[in-house]
C-alpha cells in the first residue's frame, strides 16, 4: 500500500509493465528506501558506487535511472505507471501514465545528494553502452535496407511494392533512433546542472 512518504517530494511510485509489482523509492536524508511489493529496504547514500540517468528526452521513449550498490545489487526506476485493477486504479486500468515530475523529483535530488555521500561514485547520463551499440547497429542495417532496396529496383527497373513497404518501414524507425545515437552512449553528469530543471507535468500517453 501507498505511503505518505512515497509520495513525499522525493518519492516516486512506478510499475514498469502491466506484469510487474508496484515499486516506490524515496529519500529520508542519507537513506534510499524501496519497496517492490511487499518486499522493503534501504541503502545507505555512500553505498551506491554508480547511477546512470537516461530522460531519453526527443525519443518518447521511458524516462529511467539505473542505480548500481557496491555489493553489486541494482536498482532500475522508470517514469511509466501501469495502472493496476483496482478499485483505486480501474478507472485508468490500460493507460500509460508516465509520472515524469515525481521521477525527476526524487532522481535529480538523488545525484546531487549522491554526490554530496559518495564523491567517488560514477555518475553518468544518457543510454547504455550496449543500449547504444545496439541501436547503432539497427540503424546501420535500416540505411543498408533503404538504401540496397532502392539500387536493386533500380538495376532491374522494376518495381516491388512488397519491397517498399519494406524499406519504408525501415526507414520510419531512423528518425526514432538517431537521437539515441547522436547522444553517443553513457557520459559524465554533473549532478548541478540538474537544480534548475523544470519536471513536466505527469501525463497520460495513451
Amino acid at each position: 500500500m501507498t505511503n505518505a512518504r512515497e509520495l513525499s517530494q522525493h518519492g516516486h511510485v512506478f510499475r514498469p509493465g502491466p506484469f510487474h509489482r508496484q515499486r516506490a523509492y524515496w529519500l529520508d536524508g542519507g537513506l534510499l528506501h524501496w519497496r517492490i511489493g511487499s518486499d522493503e529496504g534501504h541503502v545507505a547514500l555512500a553505498d551506491i558506487a554508480s547511477m546512470r540517468l537516461n530522460l531519453a528526452e526527443g525519443t518518447g521513449a521511458a524516462a529511467r535511472c539505473v542505480l548500481v550498490e557496491s555489493a553489486g545489487r541494482v536498482h532500475k526506476l522508470s517514469d511509466i505507471y501501469w495502472p493496476r485493477w483496482t478499485r483505486q486504479e480501474r478507472p485508468n486500468w490500460g493507460r500509460l501514465q508516465r509520472r515524469d515530475a515525481s521521477f525527476r523529483g526524487l532522481t535529480f535530488t538523488l545525484a546531487r545528494r549522491l554526490k554530496n555521500a559518495n564523491p567517488d561514485a560514477v555518475i553518468q547520463t544518457g543510454p547504455g553502452r550496449g543500449e547504444w551499440l545496439v541501436t547503432c547497429i539497427v540503424a546501420a542495417l535500416a540505411v543498408a535496407i533503404v538504401i540496397g532496396g532502392a539500387a536493386l529496383m533500380v538495376v532491374h527497373a522494376r518495381f516491388e511494392p512488397a519491397a517498399a513497404c519494406f524499406m519504408a518501414l525501415a526507414a520510419i524507425y531512423l528518425p526514432m533512433l538517431w537521437p539515441i545515437i547522436r547522444s553517443g552512449g553513457p557520459k559524465p553528469l554533473d549532478p548541478e546542472t540538474l537544480h534548475n530543471a523544470a519536471p513536466p507535468p505527469d501525463r497520460v500517453d495513451w
